[in-house]
């Protein structure tokens, strides 16, 4: 696997790119931080789309040393995307208490795009097969 920084910063870019080779994707709220009413709104509308939620100490790119947080994960497809872009289209804008945290997106059980939202900070994590592809797609 090889790690690729990314200064992408648009959610339509990402979510473009990535529409026809990710299959899934999770955001994160931490529980010691308050939610505003948009992620609520954005969590609810996501809802039809959800596969799993729990409480975790630890996600791709991030370990807590105290506390939890809650990672939704989400099929994804053109209509969850698009959920995704209308909310928010920057990806350092999703921060709590606004936004939910730390887009991730999944080829299967594999962590392909990783954000740390909070540092400013996105990369991918990729095999060689999948750098020509998301080449191609024009986001590395």
């Amino acid at each position: 696997m090889q790690i690729i920084e990314t200064k992408i910063n648009s959610i339509i870019k990402i979510t473009e790119g990535l529409l026809n080779f990710a299959d899934s994707f999770s955001l994160i709220i931490r529980e010691e931080n308050e939610i505003s009413d948009k992620t609520t709104k954005l969590i609810s509308d996501l809802n039809s789309f959800l596969i799993e939620e729990k409480l975790v100490q630890e996600w791709p790119g991030t370990k807590l040393i105290i506390g939890n947080a809650k990672i939704f994960r989400f099929n994804f497809n053109s209509e969850s995307a698009s959920i995704l872009y209308l909310t928010e289209n920057n990806l350092y804008s999703w921060i709590q208490p606004e936004m939910p945290e730390d887009l991730i997106f999944y080829k299967g059980q594999h962590p392909v795009f990783i954000s740390i939202t909070h540092e400013k900070d996105a990369y991918f994590n990729l095999d060689l097969n999948d750098i020509n592809i998301l080449k191609h797609q024009g986001l590395i």
